[in-house]
């Protein structure tokens, strides 16, 4: 099986470089033939010919909305019968990397990166048929989160680590930290006041969602956003511990513990510092922006959209730090227990 996958990985690797000639162009887009020079009247554009399925066609590009250059992809739309340039085309680049991303996986992993895949595309769906037509549907977003994430734990865990102690301990001790995290996620988001509109997406939702359920998709991203993370830690911890005990059978529920936990500490320090790394660079043209504008630092703190990043990610880190010492105790009584 392992030649399988391997076979697999080599025969898609062509597709990677190809992928944006062998993908189908939908009727809203085309090829930039020609681009004009800029133009002030009645607002200032450039004018476009695209050549598309069905032909040579021309459109407006709006300066400031894109740089359109000659030879890309682009998106078009009518806007009362005027054709307006819309986002470059990015699919085929998009799938371009997602077929890279499944090579690396095969090649280093085999039949465990496909059975990952699996989970991973199995966690997918549960989010986009269950919990974002619920929540749309006005279902609680914390109480679907925690369904979902019960889901995807159980799944993922089992296809990327087989039914075995090893991926119920670990399912169990991330069942423990996401509790732990919901709550402190809960606590923390009342006394911060936090409302959930402080980002932008959240703006765009004000027409599709009562006001209140925002503070609730807030909670439940929290929730889902930490899966990730402890499903690394938790399985870590579990096999440690195992290994452990297949290495010296006479070792006890304690030994076991204070062993892994040695191993633990490295795995906490690491995996937090990843974790902030992480939240700071998705918030980095945030924080560059109160940069530039010389804002306070109390001010800054205290403006919603940045007091979220921070409750996210401490709640996040706080729940994975609890994560390691809650599985490891688990994994410790389970074979300590065995002769």
């Amino acid at each position: 099986m392992k030649y399988l996958t391997t076979i697999i990985a080599i025969l898609l690797l062509p597709l990677v470089f190809v992928a944006n000639r062998i993908i189908p162009l939908p009727d809203t887009v085309g090829r930039v033939s020609s681009v004009t020079d800029p133009r002030s009247e009645p607002l200032p554009h450039r004018e476009v010919t695209l050549i598309t399925n069905t032909g040579s066609i021309h459109a407006l590009s709006y300066d400031g909305t894109n740089n359109t250059k000659v030879g890309e992809l682009v998106s078009y739309k009518d806007e009362g019968g005027v054709l307006i340039i819309g986002e470059k085309y990015r699919l085929p680049s998009l799938v371009s990397l997602t077929l890279l991303f499944v090579i690396v996986v095969l090649l280093v992993s085999g039949m465990h990166g496909v059975r990952s895949l699996l989970g991973l595309v199995f966690s997918f769906v549960v989010i986009f048929k269950f919990v974002l037509p619920q929540i749309v549907a006005g279902s609680n977003p914390i109480i679907i989160a925690l369904l979902a994430s019960v889901v995807i734990l159980m799944v993922s865990y089992f296809l990327s680590h087989g039914i075995n102690s090893k991926s119920v301990i670990a399912i169990i001790g991330t069942l423990g930290a996401l509790i732990v995290t919901g709550i402190l996620a809960i606590i923390y988001g009342n006394l911060a006041g936090l409302t959930g509109l402080g980002s932008e997406e959240a703006g765009f939702l004000l027409d599709t969602l009562p006001r209140e359920s925002f503070y609730k998709l807030m909670l439940a991203g929290m929730i889902i956003g930490s899966l990730g993370v402890l499903d690394d830690i938790t399985i870590s911890q579990a096999s440690i511990v195992e290994e452990l005990k297949s290495a010296n059978h006479r070792l006890g529920m304690s030994e076991l513990f204070l062993r892994a936990m040695r191993i633990g500490h490295d795995h906490i320090a690491s995996l937090v510092n990843t974790l902030v790394l992480v939240y700071a660079g998705s918030a980095l043209p945030l924080l560059l922006l109160f940069v530039v504008s010389q804002i306070g630092y109390v001010d800054l703190l205290n403006y919603e959209a940045l007091a979220e990043e921070i409750v996210r990610t401490l709640v996040a880190s706080i729940g994975l730090v609890a994560a390691v010492p809650l599985t490891t105790l688990i994994a410790s009584y389970w074979y300590g227990s065995r002769r």
